[in-house]
């Protein structure tokens, strides 16, 4: 029965070839199947493309649970080629993280994990050239909710994408002219774009969560709303001691916010959240009903800071330089050729994307992987990390913004001073020219990923691992 109310409940998010699921479901649910497959997807009226999926949808099947809860979530591949799946920004056995394991075609396979935290995560492909996989579809929003979010008027998730395509909806591959990285010429929302983004529905009195999640490869997405505010209370899935108001937000790849939008607007007007691309399709429109509630108060509740001690002034144990170089011989010519995660070798084959093709090459401390050197980490110590980002030297300016698996970190300093406010976080936007310095802790052993979240980065090579015993 209770497999049966989870597929009612997500049916009603997908009726009328709409992604909406902005009331998150309720429905209490632990175990889940996920069919990855090709289907066709409908981005907006007259505009369709082949893609690969989680459950039939562009964002995959939303996994949706409660802090505490111990998930099962079987993978069945029914893709020509080999997949996986990785929990981004959870902390789980290293063997669950996903980039280790491969589901070949036609076979399934089964994570199991405790949610230990609350927040806004998401799941996606890990199978190298991560790109590929990702930029088809392969990715899905992952919400574990606290007590306090079932208070709020709404809670919405919006996952921002672009897309590289023709006028009929194929899929254009490599890059514009003039572009390092792949990135889209139409951009979308829950995986519509333009008048096919469903409005929130907003009455006056309310207050709404938004969850934003940037699924993109490479793009950058900063979104502006009208006549109100974001009060930004999460950075990655964590809260923040200092919540903030702004208009504006931006989001790195594979960064996340959570944001409060109090309902401020007049009856039966309308308002808008954008992009400074608006034109590329990202217009969210903001639908006032008519009547009004008695104000709802915030639930969210600033945390305890829990700063690591004593962290500002120590020497980082640790810096990796980030750059990129032209070089003649990657040009699909890698002498270790493969596919999947192992990740004792972590093979890297040549990439569709067009950086290995560009004959770009992305380095840590003047390294591509797999020749990059591991970080070797003690169990439950403090490590402190500087990034610093020298790729200044091409006529694109690059920032990298880097992602480790199996931990979340404090950021320490950006260019030696302090940030404004505690943040913690799971990928950070480094600025080229700029350093940022972060501390974590592992607290499972095994050995993780550290690398680039612009995907045609990270094939092309800006990727090492750290070893945690």
């Amino acid at each position: 029965m209770k497999k049966k109310v989870i597929i009612i409940a997500f049916a009603l998010t997908v009726l009328g070839g709409a992604y909406y699921f902005f009331s998150t479901p309720q429905v209490k649910a632990t175990e889940f199947n996920l069919d990855i497959k090709e289907t066709a997807w409908e981005i907006r009226a007259g505009l369709t493309t082949n893609v690969w999926s989680y459950g039939g949808t562009v964002p995959g099947m939303p996994i949706v649970v409660k802090k505490g809860d111990t998930v099962r979530i079987s993978g069945i591949n029914n893709l020509p080629t080999s997949t996986n799946i990785h929990w981004h920004g959870l902390v789980v056995p290293n063997d669950q993280d996903g980039p280790g394991k491969t589901i070949e075609p036609g076979k399934r396979f089964t994570y199991s994990f405790k949610v230990n935290d609350s927040g806004t995560y998401w799941y996606h492909s890990h199978y190298r050239p991560v790109l590929d996989q990702v930029d088809n579809g392969l990715y899905a929003p992952f919400i574990i909710k606290a007590p306090e979010d079932d208070l709020y008027s709404g809670d919405h998730v919006l996952v921002l994408d672009d897309w590289y395509l023709d006028a009929k909806g194929n899929r254009l591959q490599g890059t514009a002219r003039g572009d390092m990285e792949r990135f889209g010429n139409v951009e979308t929302v829950n995986g519509k774009t333009d008048s096919a983004i469903e409005p929130l529905v907003l009455r006056k009195g309310e207050l709404h969560k938004l969850r934003f999640i940037n699924a993109s490869t490479a793009a950058v997405h900063t979104i502006k709303i009208s006549g109100h505010k974001f009060r930004v209370t999460h950075t990655d899935g964590h809260p923040l001691a200092e919540p903030y108001e702004t208009d504006t937000i931006t989001l790195s790849p594979a960064e996340r916010i959570d944001a409060e939008v109090a309902a401020v607007g007049e009856e039966e007007k309308s308002y808008l959240i954008e992009s400074e691309r608006s034109e590329l399709g990202i217009k969210i429109p903001i639908n006032y009903q008519v009547g009004q509630v008695s104000t709802v108060l915030s639930p969210f509740v600033p945390p305890q800071s829990i700063a690591i001690p004593e962290i500002d002034n120590r020497t980082p144990d640790y810096t990796l330089t980030l750059n990129s170089v032209m070089d003649m011989a990657a040009n699909g010519q890698s002498s270790n050729l493969g596919g999947g995660h192992d990740m004792t070798s972590m093979p890297m084959p040549a990439t569709e994307s067009g950086a290995m093709d560009s004959m770009m090459r992305w380095t840590i401390n003047g390294k591509s992987y797999p020749d990059t050197y591991p970080i070797a980490v003690k169990l439950g110590e403090v490590v402190k990390l500087r990034l610093w980002n020298k790729d200044v030297s091409t006529a694109e300016e690059m920032d990298h913004p880097i992602h480790i698996h199996g931990t979340a970190f404090q950021i320490v300093s950006l260019n030696g001073s302090k940030p404004e406010r505690e943040t913690w976080k799971d990928t950070v936007n480094v600025p080229a020219g700029e350093y940022v310095d972060i501390a974590f802790t592992m607290t499972n052993p095994g050995t993780w990923m550290l690398h680039c979240h612009i995907l045609d980065h990270e094939d092309g090579g800006m990727m090492t691992s750290i070893v945690a015993k």
